[in-house]
């Protein structure tokens, strides 16, 4: 072989190399791409199997070890409240019982997991995922419980008599006026706050 030859096949070589080099990362550039465009549209959410099982969820043991404060913290009710709300409540919620020839089991047995969502849904700032970690229910099911809960407390406040809004005497103005002044000194003839969901007047 000549060296002419010899320079013109190392000339080959390196050029087809170059080549490979390009078409090996034009490759790569593609693969790449691809896998973000996938993750793009691959939903990050959480599933029920990395939940837990309800009746063993934060919420649960709260209910059932939680003293009338820890309640109180969470939903703004006390234990008797609560349960008194919660019986009301319980005629205006089903939950679904499966029969022995099949359908799926509702995440949320009891009533107190849907009054305690709803509530705690209510008064927390938390976002939806923290509350699926607190309830063990995945998203869908927090999202399609909270309608149905909904709808089932406004039918349940209606006509009860414990959840009407009344004034209280000046008297009692005065004396909780007391009380949240003794809590917080900075405000001054203040005896309570509204805010929250807002329902029918009637």
């Amino acid at each position: 072989m000549h060296v002419t030859e010899l320079v013109a096949l190392v000339a080959v070589v390196l050029e087809n190399t170059n080549s490979l080099r390009e078409l090996r990362r034009h490759v790569n550039g593609l693969l790449i791409d691809a896998e973000l465009k996938r993750e793009l549209k691959t939903r990050h959410r959480l599933t029920a199997a990395c939940l837990g099982v309800p009746h063993l969820s934060a919420w649960s043991l709260l209910y059932k070890y939680g003293t009338d404060e820890n309640l109180l913290n969470v939903t703004t009710l006390t234990r008797s409240a609560f349960n008194e709300l919660l019986a009301r409540f319980a005629g205006f919620y089903h939950i679904h019982r499966p029969r022995r020839d099949g359908g799926r089991p509702p995440k949320l047995t009891e009533h107190h997991q849907v009054l305690g969502l709803l509530l705690h849904y209510y008064e927390g700032s938390m976002g939806v995922k923290t509350i699926c970690e607190i309830f063990a229910v995945p998203p869908t099911t927090l999202q399609r419980t909270l309608m149905k809960a909904e709808h089932a407390l406004e039918a349940a406040l209606r006509g009860f008599y414990p959840a009407r809004i009344s004034w209280p005497s000046l008297g009692h103005q005065r004396r909780m006026a007391a009380w949240v002044h003794a809590r917080e000194p900075l405000l001054d003839n203040i005896f309570g706050f509204v805010d929250g969901k807002n329902y029918r007047v009637s």
